[in-house]
């Protein structure tokens, strides 16, 4: 479970980086429609903090959706509430993730919208690598606009905790 607690502590690190290089973008160009991403920066941020929340609930064995009113209300907060709402979501991963075991990984989860069985560890990682996905576009959008973006190798992340970075 190392390696997944690990996927997920990058994850976190990772969308902070997206996260703050958008707080520092005038507003204005955040949502601006591209043609890198699922509509605009904005949007996709969203979409990004939404899926993992999701998924959150479905690995916990709640239904999608639950908690925070209908999918408008959801995504009508502002990009300020998205990004504090990354960071709890991240926390619930990892409280997700304590005391469990590489056999509670291996159980089923039920996704509404495919066809197919999908373990929990399958969840987990779908979560992670889409969220690896849309930040690559944030980046990749706004690097194309000569705004300076930054790195998120994983092996940036363990210099800069080791006091090296």
């Amino acid at each position: 479970m190392e390696t997944e607690r690990r996927l997920v502590h990058y994850n976190a690190w990772a969308n902070r980086r997206v996260f703050a290089l958008c707080a520092s973008v005038e507003g204005e160009r955040l949502r601006e429609t591209d043609g890198g991403s699922i509509g605009s920066i904005e949007q996709t941020l969203k979409h990004l903090v939404g899926v993992e929340d999701v998924y959150l609930q479905m690995l916990e064995g709640r239904e999608p959706g639950g908690g925070f009113g209908s999918q408008d209300e959801y995504f009508g907060h502002d990009i300020a509430w998205f990004r504090a709402r990354s960071e709890e979501v991240a926390d619930g991963y990892l409280a997700l993730l304590d005391g469990r075991d590489e056999a509670w990984l291996e159980g089923t989860m039920r996704v509404p919208w495919f066809d197919f069985p999908m373990t929990l560890r399958d969840g987990l990682l779908q979560a992670l690598t889409h969220s690896a996905q849309h930040r690559a576009q944030v980046f990749s959008v706004l690097g194309a606009q000569g705004v300076a973006v930054p790195d998120v190798d994983y092996v940036l992340m363990m210099g800069e905790e080791s006091g090296a970075g």
